[in-house]
């Protein structure tokens, strides 16, 4: 905030404050503008009852009090719309001269016995309604409570209605509404900007804690997670699994210092990342080099081979341009399997979104036995891809853990036929 005003200095955060406090506003303000309606309606009525020691003519009454009325009506039903907001100022103004204008013309009804109870009360509630419905406009509501009090003054002056004594007494509860219509306004605009900038900060925070749990988790899991602290196990029947590893990663890590390294990781991986993104992959975790995805979960896919593979020759494609900027020997052995998993997180503590299953398994023997800068695929991962990529059958071969398998290499994108 500026240190002589209460204004923002960020022009951006003020506006966003008015917006708010504006919104939470209409609601007293309608109140205020609702309380002076009933106090001019029991004027006119205390006038059609004729109760002698106010002496007020009902006809004289209503001419007053009909626009009074109307006018706390059009207020009472327009506030808080889009339009009132845009010209709020402007019909603040107004409401508040038109409003005092009715009162100056209620007043000049009543005798001085009842000005010096009754009137100086109306002009009081007055005083602090516009305190009320300008406490966003400090200043302004200032000017206006005071020239509140100059105008009633002047009036009575000039009417001549009222002893020096009860002159001084009026000056005074004039003075002290506004000394503590300042003070309340003050404190309460204080209170709510102070207020603002910590619900602000929490709401940052917030969101801050949301990225980082949406870095970890998908979001579909990430709600179910925040709403039960039970266990989140999913069976997934259609799923392709991929994974991809760093051909000759450890003699590379001997000669590269621990900064550099972990600074071509970040290269790659964050390459992977932007691939897994476009695809519409769920990065699942990273090992050491070694890099998992999975199309088809959380959320179904029936292209879930088609989408992967793309981001497998995507992920050849980062990692030869990597090479060629950095001059390092850099080629990745890819692996993909398809078929059913069970998806998940379990514990309560870093948490992590996982991948259980004989699919994942497989999938990680393609990539071991693969080929350096090829993708290697399943049968049952080639027959999803067949009709859309081009295939070459690598034959029957031993697949540690699994026996013998008939694998796939998928044709890089350039050198499939158009």
């Amino acid at each position: 905030m500026h240190r002589h005003s209460l204004c923002f200095k960020d022009v951006d955060l003020e506006a966003a404050y008015i917006e708010e406090q504006e919104r939470k506003s209409v609601r007293p303000r309608r109140m205020a503008a609702l309380i002076a309606g009933v106090v001019i309606s029991v004027v006119w009525a205390l006038s059609f009852l004729g109760i002698q020691q106010f002496h007020l003519d009902p006809d004289r009454v209503a001419a007053l009090a009909i626009p009074f009325l109307g006018g706390i009506t059009l207020f009472y039903v327009l506030e808080g719309s889009r339009h009132f907001l845009r010209f709020r100022l402007t019909l603040y103004l107004t409401f508040f001269l038109s409003m005092f204008a009715i009162l100056i013309g209620v007043l000049s009804l009543m005798p001085p016995a009842s000005l010096a109870v009754s009137g100086l009360a109306l002009v009081i509630i007055h005083t602090f309604n516009n305190y009320g419905i300008l406490r966003l406009r400090f200043p302004a509501a200032t000017v206006g409570g005071w020239l509140t009090a100059a105008m009633y003054m002047a009036f009575l002056l000039v009417t001549d209605s009222l002893a020096n004594y009860d002159l001084i007494r009026h000056a005074f509860w004039l003075a002290a509404a506004n000394v503590f219509g300042m003070f309340m306004g003050y404190q309460l605009d204080l209170f709510a900007r102070r207020e603002f900038v910590a619900m602000q900060a929490l709401a940052a925070e917030r969101e801050r804690s949301e990225r980082l749990l949406l870095n970890i988790l998908p979001a579909s899991i990430a709600a179910r997670l925040k709403t039960s602290e039970a266990a989140i196990a999913d069976h997934n029947d259609e799923v392709t699994v991929l994974f991809a590893d760093i051909v000759g990663f450890t003699p590379l890590s001997a000669r590269k210092t621990p900064q550099a390294l972990v600074q071509m990781l970040d290269r790659i991986f964050t390459a992977f990342d932007a691939l897994a993104d476009m695809h519409g992959l769920e990065k699942i975790k990273t090992i050491g080099d070694a890099y998992m995805a999975a199309a088809g979960l959380p959320e179904q896919r029936a292209d879930h081979a088609e989408v992967a593979a793309r981001m497998a020759q995507g992920m050849l494609e980062a990692v030869a341009q990597i090479a060629v900027q950095t001059g390092e020997a850099l080629s990745l052995r890819i692996g993909l399997h398809s078929g059913p998993v069970v998806a998940g997180v379990i514990g309560r503590k870093k948490f992590i979104y996982d991948l259980w299953g004989d699919t994942v398994n497989t999938a990680s023997r393609m990539e071991s036995h693969g080929v350096p800068g090829a993708v290697h695929c399943s049968a049952a991962t080639a027959a999803l891809l067949r009709p859309n990529f081009q295939i070459e059958a690598r034959g029957a071969m031993q697949i540690e853990g699994k026996g013998e398998m008939h694998t796939f290499l998928l044709v890089p994108a350039a050198d499939a036929p158009k």
